[in-house]
């Protein structure tokens, strides 16, 4: 991969079985989307976008702003890419509405590998852009529970700019499957 997993690294599994496989990512998130009493679900990107596949979770939620508009539904709100997430993580963690954080993990999977954790299961949880750990970020640690990571393992964190044809796949897969998850949101199916 060319860096270090403590350079490259956002969110570990504190035991891989936490983390879903790639075939079982879907399921895990829509039932955490689905969990009654959650109230709103905010939907933040993360990364570095000069850092290749680091900028996936941005990439992310570009496309799927793209494809459904900020407010797709009244429990979903996709915010904007932001080079800065710790403000608007902060923000919307003391509100306790829920948060889908996407990101590049290491999850010592192969390249292309979507995973999913509560952030509660994760431990580390490092931003690589400016090092700062989820559990530090007033308010996230109080809401640990509610905050979700749905991440890819990168192929490449080299400096540059432009997913690797692997990452723009996942994304492919992440934003199919999501805008299905959030159309169904709409819709009162879940």
């Amino acid at each position: 991969m060319g860096s270090t997993p403590a350079e490259a690294t956002h969110a570990y599994p504190t035991d891989t079985s936490l983390a879903q496989p790639s075939e079982d990512w879907e399921r895990t998130a829509q039932s955490w989307m689905r969990e009654p009493g959650g109230g709103k679900v905010h939907f933040v990107g993360v990364g570095n976008p000069i850092r290749q596949d680091d900028a996936i979770g941005l990439e992310i939620v570009s496309s799927l702003r793209k494809k459904l508009g900020p407010n797709p539904s009244p429990n979903v709100v996709i915010h904007q890419p932001s080079l800065m997430p710790e403000r608007l993580l902060s923000k919307v963690a003391a509100t306790g509405d829920r948060v889908m954080i996407f990101d590049a993990v290491e999850a010592n999977r192969t390249p292309g590998a979507v995973v999913c954790a509560s952030l509660a299961d994760t431990k580390f949880g490092f931003f690589a852009t400016h090092n700062v750990p989820l559990r530090l970020i007033p308010g996230v640690a109080g809401n640990l529970g509610r905050s979700f990571v749905v991440g890819v393992q990168p192929e490449s964190l080299e400096v540059g700019e432009g997913l690797s044809a692997t990452a723009r796949a996942a994304k492919g897969r992440i934003v199919e499957a999501m805008g299905a998850m959030i159309g169904g949101m709409g819709n009162g199916h879940l």
